[in-house]
């Protein structure tokens, strides 16, 4: 059998076990958590008829939701698992926090995204608090499949990282997406640069002002390029819009511009590859930026390679 946790975190195993033995009924419930549980977006649901809490993970709400069949395989071969959810919500909104499901699923902001599954044991129904949980289920979301009324994930477990055929040093040497390193502070600095959003940015254009570890530093022109501008979700108060939405850098630049300063000053504009969904507030929104990939190019690289600037061509 399962390990199984309580809501204060002990050890109920046995105490499930000598229930099940007993025949006494015992309902079942499946708890969601789509989501670090530490993260404000995070989704905990539910397919039971009413909320039901269970302490060490927080609250889940009862949702239209269901789950494919979890089997055991041998081998590389990854298991995954397919969740549909007919959520509720579905306003347009321009922020992170007032967006719908389906919205944030077809913006990618839910793609890797960790996935737990567990089984709840409830002597009485409605207590998940008691006997507690066990693991079902672990992995990160695949792809999402957004239909009317309906999103589809597909799960595929956390062993899917070590899904491979050959030696993962051979695979860090010759695979530069494997190679690379999240967060890692873009030429010239020893840690990542935060910025806070300034007037004159738009859909696929940020203008930010350097708060560390430079305040009101400036970085080269390019130096960005290639990197991503990741913008920070804030877990408390309402002020990010944009919470976890990230693009890569085309271009960055120095800017003038009135700002948060009132005067004139100078700031750093990064043109993006991928349209944010709206544009980000000033002075609400933050932002940092990484390095490109890989991490260990030699200078004037570009993804591995020279960056040589595309012929002008006469019109």
């Amino acid at each position: 059998m399962k390990r199984v946790i309580g809501g204060t975190g002990k050890d109920t195993t046995a105490q499930v076990l000598a229930w099940l033995q007993s025949a006494a009924p015992l309902p079942l419930a499946n708890l969601y958590l789509i989501g670090e549980a530490d993260h404000p977006q995070a989704l905990r649901l539910t397919d039971w008829e009413a909320p039901l809490s269970w302490p060490i993970v927080g609250t889940f709400i009862p949702s239209v939701i269901r789950r494919g069949t979890v089997s055991s395989k041998i081998g590389l071969e990854v298991e995954s698992l397919q969740i549909d959810w007919s959520a509720k919500n579905q306003d347009y909104g321009v922020t992170i926090q007032s967006a719908s499901p389906y919205q944030l699923a077809r913006m990618g902001y839910y793609d890797n995204w960790p996935v737990r599954v567990w089984t709840c044991y409830m002597p009485t129904p409605g207590d998940a608090n008691t006997f507690g949980c066990s693991e079902l289920f672990g992995g990160r979301v695949a792809n999402i499949t957004v239909s009317r009324g309906l999103l589809t994930f597909k799960v595929n477990s956390f062993l899917d990282i070590v899904n491979q055929k050959v030696p993962t040093n051979v695979i860090e040497l010759l695979n530069t997406a494997a190679a690379y390193q999240g967060a890692s502070p873009p030429k010239g600095f020893s840690q990542i640069p935060q910025f806070v959003v300034e007037e004159g940015s738009s859909n696929n254009v940020v203008v930010g002002y350097q708060v560390s570890p430079n305040p009101g530093g400036i970085l080269d022109d390019n130096i960005a390029r290639g990197g991503f501008l990741v913008f920070n979700t804030v877990t408390t108060g309402d002020g990010s819009t944009l919470g976890g939405v990230w693009s890569a850098i085309q271009q960055n630049t120095a800017v003038n511009t009135g700002g948060s300063d009132g005067g004139g000053g100078r700031y750093n504009q990064f043109i993006l590859y991928s349209s944010l969904p709206w544009p980000p507030q000033s002075a609400q929104d933050s932002f940092y930026i990484s390095g490109p990939s890989p991490i260990n190019k030699a200078d004037g690289d570009y993804y591995g390679f020279p960056y040589v600037p595309a012929p002008e061509i006469a019109v």
